[in-house]
């Protein structure tokens, strides 16, 4: 019973202390950047893309 209480108390202070960790480092080297996008700081894009649509199959030369 002892030893299980151990256990739980220690795993919980090291998942607590592998957060607070994560945190610190969040604040000066985030994991997560939003994608970039071409706005400018109005927000209007500056370029349209085109959709991409891939090619119609080629048709066998007995269906023409």
């Amino acid at each position: 019973a002892v030893l299980d209480l151990v256990g739980i108390v220690f795993s919980s202070v090291m998942i607590f202390l592998v957060i607070f960790r994560a945190v610190q480092l969040d604040r000066t080297l985030p994991w997560f950047n939003p994608p970039k996008t071409d706005t400018d700081s109005s927000g209007l894009r500056l370029r349209a893309e085109a959709p991409t649509v891939a090619p119609a199959p080629k048709q066998p030369g007995w269906r023409e």
